[in-house]
């Protein structure tokens, strides 16, 4: 045996490794990206805690996105779109505040706007993109804040 027969037989699992990643990065996930007031946040889309159904022009999807390190220690983002297609007329946002008991703000289609530029099946996932902006209530003063968030996001196809 020598060192390159060696050294050829440890590269195979490697270049698979390698050859593999575009599909890995083809799965579930994504990011969410915008800002809560004037607090810029970046959450990261947690592929286990979300996933979306097309029935016909029928919608249905929830994400939940999160953001473990900054000033405000962990956050959650849940958002949930549900109606017909092109334009869902159910949405909800809640983000938490880990840190802070009592600093929960929530949303929905009242003082909220979606604006969806891809919601798309395709081989068990659905890719989802899109921004909502708008107003969301609560925190421990029941306050009114501006919010604005992209997303760009792949999701699992639910049955």
């Amino acid at each position: 045996m020598t060192i390159f027969s060696t050294m050829r037989r440890a590269g195979i699992p490697v270049l698979a490794y390698l050859l593999a990643l575009p599909a890995l990065a083809d799965g579930p996930g994504g990011l969410v990206t915008g800002s809560f007031g004037d607090q810029p946040l970046e959450l990261t889309v947690v592929p286990e805690l979300s996933g979306a159904t097309i029935i016909g022009n029928y919608a249905d999807a929830s994400l939940l996105a999160a953001q473990m390190e900054g000033d405000q220690g962990p956050v959650n983002l849940e958002l949930t779109i549900n109606g017909e297609l092109p334009s869902p007329g159910e949405i909800a946002l809640t983000i938490t505040f880990a840190r802070d008991m009592g600093q929960n703000w929530t949303g929905d289609q009242d003082s909220l706007t979606l604006t969806l530029e891809e919601f798309t099946p395709g081989d068990g996932i659905v890719a989802l993109k899109g921004t909502l902006t708008g107003q969301v209530s609560g925190g421990p003063t029941s306050e009114t804040r501006p919010v604005t968030f992209s997303f760009d996001t792949r999701l699992e196809e639910l049955d």
